[in-house]
């Protein structure tokens, strides 16, 4: 049946829910209308006829709704579509920080109670077990899943093993020392240490001849050094060893950025198709690493417990002082590969651990940047202290407090500056 058109006054613009152009496009927001037929005469209740587009004037042409009425009804939506969008952001950003935040403090803690708490004292391979958890996911996203697809398939086994090979190696050595710290120094100190690193990759950058540091890049750094220098002159139980292998990390690390912006700076990966590339290489050099340095303590260890628990009353003196000497922390010989089996889950949690660094470091850089990426992780190392030595317990100072406050704020103002410079 035939209704007859409302009178010219009413406006008849009914938005949908989903605003789309009028001719079928998705880019621009305009508004849906409902078609009025035209109506001769222009009367209310007359027969409405068919517009063959000859006759454009007078009281025969009646548009079917008002260009100022349609945006009036729209404008509500479109506010409300913008504040649900913005409020949606909004929660992802602080969901994404909150993880950051979070996993990288919770996964330290957890590959510390691992080394020094369950006596499980092999860094290389705790650090391992993320490096392979992070090459499977990544695997499962590319390759099983397809949620993601590879943008750089023409990678050569040569280029591979040349280029990718050296950056793993220079990533492995620097988790490695990274974890194996943790068996000599306190976790304060250790996220202390750590403002060393842009110290080590700015010397490495000036002598490789990649960077002319400015004055004031070079102001922040003297004084981070300063800092740093502080910091340990206050630090109670301080450990020369443990220092050696703090820096030793600090310079891979170091040389794993420089490496990365040399050989690889044509590639262009994204955070998590890097780590598609770079874990399984970064894993293999951990493996091998752990096959010559660990893997004979771990079997002579297993010896030990298995003759212990066989021959308790014949050699339990002599089996005993043989495990101090080996590990300095077990005092009864117990196999590695049963610390693995009844701590299962700690080590699953580790690797999980590891994963979720990987991704929420990738994520933070999505939605915040890499200035804002480098000024939280300084927050979060600075909240790890304040909890090591509130919640923790571990003893400090008020010169190595005074020292990291002199690093962490020349850090920040290099992180800036250098920021302020490449904009």
């Amino acid at each position: 049946a035939r209704m007859p058109a409302p009178p010219l006054g009413t406006p008849s613009c009914t938005p949908s829910e989903d605003v789309q152009d009028v001719n079928g496009g998705g880019g621009r927001h305009m508004p849906a209308f409902e078609s009025v037929p035209l109506v001769k005469g222009g009367k209310h209740g007359e027969e409405p006829g068919n517009w063959d587009g000859d006759d454009l004037e007078g009281e025969n042409r009646r548009p079917a709704c008002q260009f100022d009425e349609d945006w009036a009804c729209l404008a509500p939506c479109t506010r409300r579509l913008g504040s649900m969008e913005r409020l949606r952001n909004l929660a992802e950003v602080i969901a994404v920080t909150a993880i950051y935040m979070s996993v990288g403090p919770v996964l330290i803690l957890v590959n510390r109670h691992i080394l020094a708490g369950v006596g499980f004292c092999f860094p290389i391979t705790v650090a391992a077990f993320g490096q392979f958890a992070s090459w499977f996911v990544t695997w499962l996203l590319f390759r099983v899943l397809g949620t993601h697809v590879l943008t750089k398939t023409d990678i050569s086994w040569r280029f591979y093993m040349t280029n990718m090979a050296v950056v793993g190696a220079a990533s492995a050595a620097a988790l490695a020392f990274g974890q194996g710290v943790y068996l000599y120094l306190s976790v304060a100190f250790v996220q202390i240490l750590k403002s060393l690193t842009p110290v080590i990759t700015l010397i490495l950058l000036v002598g490789l001849q990649i960077e002319r540091p400015t004055t004031v890049v070079w102001g922040c750094v003297i004084m981070i050094s300063i800092g740093a220098a502080v910091a340990s002159y206050g630090e109670v139980a301080f450990s020369a060893w443990g220092v050696l292998l703090m820096i030793s990390a600090c310079l891979c690390e170091g040389v794993r950025l420089v490496l990365t912006q040399k050989l690889l700076i044509n590639l262009k990966f994204s955070a998590l198709e890097g780590l598609y590339y770079n874990a399984p290489i970064t894993a293999c050099w951990m493996v091998f690493a752990a096959t010559f340095l660990e893997l004979p303590n771990m079997l002579r260890m297993h010896r030990n417990a298995i003759e212990y628990a066989a021959h308790t009353a014949v050699s339990a003196t002599s089996l005993l002082a043989e495990a101090e000497g080996a590990t300095g922390h077990m005092r009864v010989p117990v196999s590695p590969f049963s610390l693995v089996t009844e701590n299962a889950w700690t080590f699953a949690a580790a690797a999980v651990l590891g994963v979720g660094v990987n991704v929420s470091t990738m994520l933070m850089i999505k939605y915040t940047g890499s200035v804002s990426l480098k000024l939280l992780a300084t927050a979060r190392n600075a909240g790890l202290v304040l909890y090591a030595v509130v919640l923790g317990g571990e003893a400090t100072t008020v010169t190595q407090v005074v020292g990291y406050a002199i690093c962490v704020v020349f850090f920040v103002a290099y992180v800036m500056h250098k920021a302020q410079a490449k904009n």
